[in-house]
């Protein structure tokens, strides 16, 4: 569960991490390797082995991120469903979908 957020800072079963992270099942790391503000495809290389139901990407505080199509499409094509929400809604949704039951993955930006 992400227990909270604050803007460069998630608090994580009891754990801080000061980075973007990359959550796949009870796995957490950070995630440095974005180009920019950008998911780039390789970011997608571990999730696509993980085969969750659903990703949700945090896409920070103001929405800085950017999801591109070919993403997108990669995604449709495995029939993971895609939910890109601002990084706070990203927690919300991540939390609700674990509570759910669901398989889920979640790349958030820490910042903006």
């Amino acid at each position: 569960m992400i227990e909270e957020f604050k803007i460069g800072i998630f608090r994580i079963n009891g754990k801080d991490y000061y980075d973007d992270i990359k959550i796949l099942g009870d796995h957490v790391k950070s995630w440095p390797d974005r180009e920019r503000h950008t998911v780039k495809l390789n970011n997608l290389k571990d999730i696509l082995i993980f085969n969750p139901e659903l990703l949700i990407v945090g896409i920070g505080a103001t929405g800085l991120l950017e999801v591109p199509k070919e993403i997108q499409d990669q995604l449709r094509q495995r029939n993971i469903k895609l939910i890109v929400q601002k990084t706070p809604e990203a927690c919300q949704s991540y939390n609700k979908a674990l509570l759910e039951k669901k398989k889920v993955a979640a790349l958030i930006h820490a910042t903006c």
